[in-house]
């Protein structure tokens, strides 16, 4: 089935994800949402207050829609679980059926968050068990979407991380703050397989122009922990320039956190790879050409 010809709407695309997305698709493939900071092309939507469907109705060939709205950060779930249950679960329930009522394929972006992080390797066919607000929150979408939808696809992504200079994800945020001369948080039994911001908007694409339809875990190909991607990190700066920093190597129950994060939250990506082809980034790879830009950015 050719869907090229028709257009993917990105609700929230002015998030990471959603910005890079449309990048891809271009706004011949794609229309996409914003609210707080107006985009180009884009449509004003507000999640907690207006109905989708009065933005559906006005557009025409749209297949797919990626929900990428919603709280993501845990601390802040937590912190009002009642304001994120609004904007998490109520707000989402309502798109997904306004998106069924015409028609439209719901794409789903869950998280690693889902598993309690006692097994580590999760694939698709382990069942989900969140121990944070926002886990729960992604599980009570996935398992709404499974009961009203008859076609979906649900996308459980890792830790994404970019490699443009300033863009506060993973490396670059570390390489910012050993600069800054700041102290750093290293969690050495915090496990995850972060994923190349690329390789999510590819998998994405994928998915959708291939016409897939289940869970998929977008999760790069090996799990580290935080402290091991960071020492990662400073093996390559260190063959440019003599390297000072503060790093304090803590468990990540040190870090004083609102709920008790899972350990070993690891996935599996086997399934996307063999339904869409595509070739992973290697983490060390992005991560020794990030180190290098940013030297040669900052030595101007």
């Amino acid at each position: 089935m050719n869907l090229v010809k028709n257009k993917t709407l990105i609700l929230g695309g002015n998030s990471y994800i959603g910005t890079h997305l449309f990048e891809h698709f271009n706004s011949d493939y794609a229309i996409r949402t914003y609210h707080s900071k107006p985009v180009e092309n884009g449509i004003y939507f507000n999640t907690l207050s207006m109905n989708l469907s009065k933005i559906l109705k006005d557009i025409n060939n749209i297949s797919h829609a990626v929900i990428l709205l919603g709280d993501t950060n845990p601390e802040s779930c937590a912190e009002d679980i009642e304001k994120s249950n609004r904007l998490n679960i109520e707000s989402i329930k309502s798109i997904i059926d306004d998106l069924n009522e015409y028609g439209v394929k719901p794409i789903f972006t869950s998280s690693d968050i889902v598993f309690d992080g006692k097994k580590g390797n999760y694939d698709e066919e382990d069942p989900v068990s969140p121990i944070l607000t926002y886990g729960k929150q992604k599980v009570e979408i996935e398992r709404y979407m499974q009961k009203m939808c008859d076609d979906f696809i649900i996308t459980r992504i890792s830790k994404v991380f970019g490699s443009q200079i300033g863009d506060k994800t993973l490396f670059t945020n570390w390489l910012d703050d050993i600069s800054g001369n700041k102290e750093i948080y290293c969690a050495h039994d915090h496990r995850s397989n972060p994923i190349y911001i690329k390789d999510v908007v590819n998998s994405i694409a994928g998915l959708i122009n291939s016409d897939c339809s289940g869970i998929f875990h977008l999760s790069g190909k090996k799990a580290y922990s935080r402290l091991e991607l960071f020492e990662m990190l400073l093996d390559h700066t260190k063959k440019y320039l003599p390297v000072k920093v503060n790093v304090i190597k803590c468990s990540i129950h040190d870090i004083p956190l609102r709920e008790k994060r899972p350990l070993n939250i690891s996935m599996k990506s086997d399934k996307l790879t063999d339904t869409i082809g595509i070739k992973l980034h290697d983490t060390n790879d992005i991560c020794k050409n990030i180190v290098k830009e940013y030297i040669k950015v900052k030595s101007k």
